[in-house]
């Protein structure tokens, strides 16, 4: 099978990819002939050889507004060329369209992914004025699908309540590797445990759905609250050495976006992980952090309440409510043995729940291109 791809993960192209990005799609191209990944991306990138046969070419728009008239002429030359069984589009926006338009041209079968939480999401349309464009496309797109996979399954029920057709839709979660995170560096880990202190950890790239301005009042609220303690966030330093500035007295360690081994590592040193994003489908970095044996606090989202249960593997808040989140995590700190016995109990249940789906992400490929 012959498979083109459609990402904005830039990461794809080589350059500061957060987490196993690289891996996961190297992996997928074990069960294809040709992976092909086209990322919709600005100036200054280069193809990047994943593996043997998984490549991934930029599209090296001037704007981003040329997204989507780059990312159609490049992706019909490669159509041209290479005559593609498959589209998969990682989101069903500006690729979905480009997906929809080679359907049209090459009568090929399309495939869209929603890693985000777009539909009824009042959070996620107060983002951005362009986000109610953004519904307005996917609303076209999805109904020329031949295949929709979502995160979740309140992502499903939302898209079935709007008239999509059920049977087009699979509940496929992002692939974890769950053995890679049962064996960190002990050495490493003692040193990002430094001195002992309580560690806060917050990992995500960065995007603006992930809340940064109400993560920071978390910091601090905790920080007023339980000294010592210490924060670190990973993936998104640009937005928070701004909010920084805000908060000189914050003890805050920025990583930037780091590779795998080294996440896994600075899992196992922290103490428990919050998420505060105001949309989540699925929400990854919860089930690596209970991989982990790490306790977690996160916000109600749709993707984060199919994988915390409230009090057994962490804490559930309110969105934007930085005083609830803050006091779960105190709570969390001052109590250890229940820390611990949460972050146990998160390890069950990730173990039970969740775990590498690139199979299942490749028989839904076939299915949806007839192979």
């Amino acid at each position: 099978m012959k498979v083109l791809m459609i990402s904005i993960d830039k990461g794809l192209l080589g350059r500061d990819q957060l987490g196993d990005v690289i891996n996961r799609h190297a992996a997928y191209g074990k069960y294809v002939d040709i992976l092909d990944i086209l990322v919709l991306s600005p100036v200054g990138f280069n193809q990047n050889k994943i593996s043997d046969n998984v490549t991934a070419y930029p599209t090296n728009s001037a704007t981003r507004l040329k997204y989507y008239f780059d990312g159609l002429r490049i992706a019909k030359k490669m159509y041209q060329k290479k005559k593609y069984d498959l589209v998969v589009c990682q989101e069903p926006f500006v690729g979905g369209l480009i997906a929809v338009k080679l359907k049209k041209k090459f009568k090929i079968k399309i495939l869209l992914h929603f890693h985000g939480d777009f539909w009824q999401n009042p959070s996620w349309l107060k983002e951005s004025k362009l986000n109610f464009l953004f519904l307005a496309i996917s609303k076209i797109t999805v109904r020329k699908a031949d295949g929709i996979r979502v995160m979740s399954e309140g992502q499903k029920t939302k898209l079935i309540s709007a008239g999509i057709n059920q049977e087009i839709i699979k509940v496929i979660s992002t692939p974890v590797n769950l053995e890679k995170y049962r064996h960190p560096d002990i050495n490493q880990v003692a040193i990002n445990r430094g001195n002992g202190m309580p560690i806060v950890l917050h990992v995500s790239r960065d995007d603006v759905v992930k809340d940064f301005p109400t993560l920071i009042k978390v910091f601090d609220l905790v920080y007023q609250n339980f000294p010592p303690v210490r924060f670190w966030q990973v993936g998104a330093r640009s937005t928070m050495e701004e909010l920084k500035k805000k908060f000189p007295h914050l003890p805050i360690t920025l990583t930037g976006k780091i590779d795998q081994n080294s996440l896994v590592n600075i899992y196992h040193a922290a103490d428990v992980l919050v998420l505060t994003s105001t949309s989540e489908s699925f929400g990854k970095v919860l089930v690596e952090a209970n991989a982990c044996g790490k306790p977690v606090v996160a916000t109600q989202t749709t993707g984060a309440k199919e994988i915390v249960i409230d009090g057994e593997n962490g804490y559930l808040a309110p969105v934007g409510d930085a005083e609830k989140i803050a006091e779960k995590i105190i709570y969390l700190l001052n109590n250890p043995a229940v820390a611990k016995a949460m972050g146990a109990r998160g390890l069950e249940l990730v173990n039970k729940n969740f775990g590498n789906n690139t199979e299942k992400i490749i028989s839904f490929w076939r299915e949806v291109a007839g192979i």
